[in-house]
């Protein structure tokens, strides 16, 4: 399961919030700020981030509407008391709090110090708490919460990642002409993309990953839709680009996978899904994806989308191939509807 890739995220993770953890205090808001432009940006968290920002709860709002009254020159204010329902929601309060002193516009220190004396009061129900210890308050639960929630949330999905990066390695070194011929004659009674993808589910079983299957969405059926063991789901779709497919076939193909799993992924509330591309077509594939820490992706209506290239094609060798061809596929072209992509 690539251990390494998983504790690799996870030092990261934890090195962008041991900053405004530790750093000094007048460097708060800072350091808020550049964390939330990393998580923004990671194709990991980034998903997560577009979740909690769409939960919209009385704890939520009341955390708005602070900041928005003490943008003027109000110093004086009933912050109210945490009512935070659900760990999503905590999550979502958490994220708003360092969102709001990220992006607090000030020239004036002590202005900003008030801002986070009121999130303390709010968080503890204290309204005689100190400035010191209202930071420490934040610190500890608004940083330390959303460092703990987007931590649990990682593990489902690096190892997904990392097993569709071993699927695609044990695909291309050595079942090249079993998955051509799953994918024209069939698996068990499947046919075409979901025969190819049932390969991968059988993988991930011999894995002992504990993946449940779950049944359709209203946006149809996934070609494979798993639960693990808290609940999350993860949406897996896959594409076959056939050999005789022109360049405008597979632009198709793919944008209407990328909005496949983006529809599915709003229909299960999930950040981010999985699309997996069979390609049997001897022309090399160039996509245009976003990269990070080795994995390609899409940011596609809110929601992250993977792509794992698997080449099954029938090659000659590098020294009878000749001159190679190449179909490029750009980011535009993924995420214009598939009927409208051009030749």
């Amino acid at each position: 399961m690539d251990p390494e890739l998983v504790q690799r995220t996870r030092y990261l993770l934890r090195s962008r919030f041991r900053r405004p953890q530790t750093c000094p205090d007048a460097l708060f808001s800072q350091t808020c700020n550049q964390l939330i432009t990393w998580l923004t940006n990671h194709p990991i968290t980034a998903g997560h981030l577009h979740a909690l920002h769409r939960i919209d709860c009385d704890a939520v709002r009341r955390i708005r509407q602070t900041a928005a009254d003490l943008q003027g020159e109000v110093r004086s204010y009933d912050p109210g008391f945490y009512s935070a329902q659900s760990a999503d929601e905590h999550a979502a309060v958490c994220l708003e709090i360092i969102d709001v002193v990220a992006s607090f516009r000030t020239r004036d220190q002590h202005h900003t110090t008030f801002l986070i004396t009121c999130f303390g009061e709010y968080l503890t129900g204290n309204d005689h708490i100190k400035d010191d210890e209202a930071l420490r308050v934040v610190r500890d639960v608004a940083v330390d919460g959303l460092f703990e929630y987007i931590d649990e949330q990682l593990d489902a999905r690096n190892i997904l990642l990392a097993l569709l990066r071993k699927y695609k390695q044990r695909c291309e070194w050595f079942h090249r002409s079993r998955l051509r011929k799953v994918g024209a004659e069939g698996l068990e009674g499947k046919s075409g993309e979901r025969a190819l993808v049932l390969d991968l589910h059988e993988y991930l079983v011999d894995q002992s990953v504990e993946f449940f299957v779950e049944p359709s969405s209203s946006s149809g059926e996934a070609d494979l839709v798993l639960r693990d063991a808290n609940g999350r789901y993860i949406i897996v779709d896959a594409k076959h680009l056939k050999p005789e497919d022109t360049a405008g076939d597979v632009r198709r193909k793919l944008s209407q996978g990328f909005h496949q799993v983006v529809r599915y992924c709003e229909d299960y509330n999930e950040p981010a899904g999985y699309l997996v591309g069979f390609d049997e077509s001897p022309r090399r594939l160039h996509l245009a994806l976003d990269e990070a820490d080795g994995w390609n992706y899409l940011g596609l209506g809110g929601k992250i989308v993977y792509y794992s290239g698997i080449s099954i094609a029938a090659l000659p060798s590098a020294s009878r191939a000749g001159k190679a061809e190449e179909i490029s596929v750009t980011a535009d072209d993924l995420r214009t509807r598939a009927t409208e992509v051009s030749p």
